[in-house]
């Protein structure tokens, strides 16, 4: 009797690790131009996606699928589920330790309280008195997170984006940036959005009625946005994916893929990240 339980318990514990070690690895991410964008035909394309899929065939691993969501699904996923993959992420103290990190793939500025020029009323002198208006940014980005440490407070004068624009979505489904944010900026919804202002320029949505009006952390420090991996997933996972990242990074190889054809330097400052130490020293 003991025994034929024993070995149904010895089974149950078998299937189960053979089921958690079959596990495949998923990436999840977000759109974010020009290292982002959705083609016209709806692929997912951009030099961050490229060093991505580097990186998973450098680790024999390209059949991973990609998947683009919202930013505060894909951030939740890569929290609460097994072997599942993140970019293009930024590192804080907050983040730490909720995720295993594969290293950097390139750096933008930091986002900024973007408005309608006409409301001369939202330049005021510093961002405790921003907190009399109504910021809308996507939930869980780093600005979000930013402006919770600074106090401001959520459905106070901090909302998220995504409840918001409930009725502004595209035909397949996902949110039109910062086509959305600019909805919400016209129609007073919102007196702030956060963003980077290089995506409102780049974007064919740009508005010459926006201006940034605070700039969100030191103009010195770039935010560098990285590939990390959920803290669940399975140390072989991890061990690939670092070997793999570092192979790449230690050749050269991430960097040039990051500057790739790029006559006007446009994408040369974002990639410095990636260069090989002993070029960064010289």
């Amino acid at each position: 009797m003991y025994l034929k339980h024993f070995i149904f318990l010895l089974f149950g514990l078998l299937i189960s690790a053979l089921s958690q070690a079959a596990t495949p690895l998923r990436v999840v991410s977000e759109i974010l131009p020009p290292f982002q964008v959705i083609t016209p035909n709806g692929g997912f394309q951009g030099r961050a996606v490229d060093m991505v899929k580097a990186i998973l065939e450098e680790a024999d691993l390209s059949d991973a699928t990609i998947d683009v969501m919202p930013w505060a699904r894909a951030y939740k996923k890569a929290q609460k589920e097994k072997n599942v993959a993140i970019f293009s992420i930024a590192y804080s103290e907050k983040r730490a330790m909720k995720f295993h990190w594969i290293g950097p793939l390139y750096s933008l500025e930091r986002s900024s309280l973007i408005g309608l020029k006409s409301r001369t009323d939202l330049n005021v002198p510093s961002l405790d008195d921003a907190k009399q208006f109504r910021v809308c940014s996507e939930l869980d980005t780093h600005s979000y997170q930013y402006l919770q440490s600074l106090g401001f407070e959520a459905n106070k004068n901090l909302f998220s984006v995504r409840s918001v624009l409930a009725t502004y979505r595209t035909a397949n489904g996902g949110i039109a940036r910062p086509a959305a944010n600019l909805t919400l900026l016209n129609a007073k919804k919102c007196d702030y959005v956060t963003g980077l202002w290089s995506i409102y320029a780049y974007s064919e949505n740009a508005n010459n009625g926006l201006t940034p009006y605070f700039y969100l952390g030191q103009r010195d420090k770039p935010l560098v946005l990285n590939m990390a991996l959920s803290l669940q997933s399975d140390p072989a996972m991890l061990t690939t994916l670092t070997t793999a990242y570092r192979t790449l990074l230690d050749s050269g190889a991430l960097y040039r893929v990051c500057v790739g054809d790029d006559p006007e330097k446009i994408y040369q400052l974002s990639c410095q990240v990636l260069l090989p130490t002993k070029e960064k020293k010289q």
